[in-house]
């Protein structure tokens, strides 16, 4: 009893290639499609960072230690570098690294620790972090004296 082939060795080869082709242009389709929502994940988190500064009505002030620790969104080049806060670039530096998606939500402290393109931007930069640090750690030690102060007038009010 012999069973009749349907095809021919071609003709399963040929119809193997299609399969591929089709499989291969499935995962093109999806790999691609992970790429678009890995592209709008970074846009988003741009847009959100910026819509926070405007929310919050600070613009780029940082009174409060929450403002240092807060993300704030930084421009890129190529090599991972840092060109400045997305709100202090140039125009053509905004666009090119929205464009180009090389912008990233990091704190002061993650974007110093990259290396700067430009060190006065970076000066500029250090020396708002620096004055704002200094500033936090007066109010903490104004807080604490007032405090003293208070103890020190209680001290004498129970003496009375």
């Amino acid at each position: 009893m012999a069973i009749a082939a349907k095809r021919t060795p071609q003709e399963a080869k040929e119809a193997l290639a299609q399969r591929r082709a089709k499989a291969d242009a499935r995962a093109k389709a999806v790999i691609e499609a992970l790429r678009n929502a890995g592209d709008l994940r970074r846009h988003q988190a741009a847009a959100d960072a910026l819509e926070g500064l405007l929310a919050r009505a600070t613009g780029l002030r940082f009174g409060t230690l929450a403002d240092l620790l807060a993300p704030q969104p930084w421009a890129l080049d190529e090599d991972g570098n840092i060109l400045g806060h997305l709100l202090t670039v140039e125009d053509v530096v905004y666009l090119a690294a929205v464009a180009d998606d090389r912008v990233d939500g990091l704190t002061l402290g993650e974007a110093f620790s990259l290396p700067w393109v430009n060190l006065d931007e970076r000066e500029v930069w250090t020396r708002v972090y620096a004055d704002a640090l200094r500033a936090l750690a007066d109010e903490a030690e104004g807080q604490l004296e007032a405090q003293r102060r208070r103890e020190a007038l209680r001290q004498l009010a129970s003496k009375e």
